[in-house]
């Protein structure tokens, strides 16, 4: 098993792990448990409108994180493409309409502060922005972009996942501060969404430092990121395969040098 393979299964485990212990935390929702962690404090305004946005937000969470990662799984993809698009469209409906407008309500009453709840309202937003970019690229056949909007869309669900983290580790330090909640409402997104960029530029690096084709028989330099997948076929699949997998697109027209 490489290395990355090896990366992208701890990752998995860990979406699975913290997903189960917060759906386990449930019960100290249904009834509303004012004593519990999240709940404390929230008694005067909960039965207003603040329940219509929480209990949305908690039953749709969960299920976007499972449906993400199926979603983001090449293997998934390309062996169950029809399942890929229907759990397409579910993910897409579940983040616009429930996931990202009741995250932004709750933000306006974030426990931390206006400045936690500035983050979260934030990354509210910019996770149904990328689902809706997502959408539309689907709908105009640009998969490329696609697969980038939507591994955004799911890197800041992952949020949730991140935060917890976060809350953690200030836990076993001993952390007891302010700043510590309003980090991790920032920091629980920007985070994973700085690694995920960090990682697609070293991903695309590699592929040119590995072309081994001369610059002579290569496009111009501003579109050679995108046709590397093409000019060589990979064993585990075809170019188009590859170019899909990467998250690449060769230019219109374009035909791979088969050396």
């Amino acid at each position: 098993m490489s290395l990355r393979r090896l990366l992208n299964w701890l990752a998995a485990l860990l979406v699975l792990k913290v997903t189960i212990v917060v759906v386990l935390k449930y019960r100290d929702y249904l009834p509303p448990n004012f004593d519990s962690d999240f709940l404390q404090g929230r008694e005067s305004y909960f039965f207003d409108s603040y329940q219509w946005a929480f209990y949305p937000h908690i039953a749709a969470g969960p299920l976007t994180l499972i449906l993400g990662l199926l979603l983001i799984n090449d293997r998934v993809r390309l062996r169950f493409p029809k399942a890929h698009r229907v759990m397409g469209r579910v993910q897409i409906l579940l983040v616009l309409f429930v996931v990202a407008p009741s995250g932004f309500w709750m933000a306006y009453r974030a426990a931390a502060g206006p400045a936690a709840g500035l983050g979260f309202g934030l990354l509210a937003f910019a996770t149904g922005l990328f689902a809706f970019l997502g959408w539309r690229t689907a709908v105009r056949r640009r998969f490329a972009e696609h697969r980038r909007w939507m591994e955004r869309c799911f890197a800041a669900l992952c949020s949730t996942v991140v935060l917890r983290l976060i809350a953690g580790l200030a836990n076993v330090a001993r952390v007891d501060a302010a700043w510590v909640d309003v980090f991790a409402a920032w920091g629980s997104w920007l985070l994973p969404l700085a690694a995920f960029e960090l990682f697609r530029v070293v991903r695309v690096q590699s592929l040119i430092q590995s072309c081994v084709v001369p610059r002579s028989e290569r496009a111009s330099d501003s579109d050679q990121c995108s046709t590397i997948p093409a000019l060589h076929p990979h064993p585990g699949g075809t170019s188009t395969e590859r170019n899909d997998r990467l998250g690449l697109r060769s230019p219109p027209g374009y035909r791979p040098i088969h050396r």
